[in-house]
């Protein structure tokens, strides 16, 4: 029995050790330099946290600083309002992803696959693409974005966030429900 036992284990330890195939179409992809897995980020200017967050999976190639994370959550601090005083939110704008795209040489990273943003003043919107910034601490979307907020819905066509006040510009048609909106 123990023989037996010691050909099953030996079985299951070729088995996990033999090399896996690669994904269709992953062939023509380069291999990532460094693969992280429930990787926890923290990203600062000088001694100011800029970005914080976490992801299920981090690809990263070295030639062009290209990273590519699934299940992404970020969160941006609240910086200095418009007119360069702090911001009156207690916490800052998180942003989540199922998957984000990005560079380090550029600072700019894209979420797709249905994009969550919540501002610390209790704003929820939901939008295909987001693309940011960090130099400039702005997002933008392209693809339509809808938000709610404690006594509103809206739908706009693009967007513009300021990561650093936690303020919205909307752009093309715009609809809102005002009062009360429950869905």
């Amino acid at each position: 029995m123990p023989r037996l036992l010691a050909l099953s284990f030996l079985g299951l330890l070729a088995t996990a050790c033999a090399p896996r195939r690669p994904a269709p179409g992953a062939a023509n992809e380069p291999r990532p330099d460094v693969v992280l897995e429930g990787a926890h980020l923290r990203s600062y200017e000088g001694d100011t946290l800029q970005v914080s967050g976490t992801a299920a999976r981090v690809l990263y190639r070295r030639a062009g600083g290209e990273v590519q994370a699934t299940d992404v959550v970020v969160r941006l601090p609240p910086g200095k309002g418009a007119q360069g005083s702090p911001s009156t939110s207690s916490s800052g704008t998180t942003i989540t992803a199922p998957n984000m795209d990005g560079s380090l040489a550029s600072k700019t990273w894209v979420g797709t696959g249905g994009v969550v943003v919540r501002t610390g003043e209790g704003l929820v919107a939901n939008t295909p693409r987001l693309t940011y910034n960090a130099d400039s601490r702005q997002a933008h979307g392209e693809e339509g974005v809808t938000m709610k907020g404690p006594d509103y819905q809206m739908r706009a066509d693009r967007f513009t966030l300021s990561a650093a006040d936690q303020t919205f510009t909307f752009e093309g048609t715009v609809q809102a429900v005002l009062g009360g909106a429950t869905e």
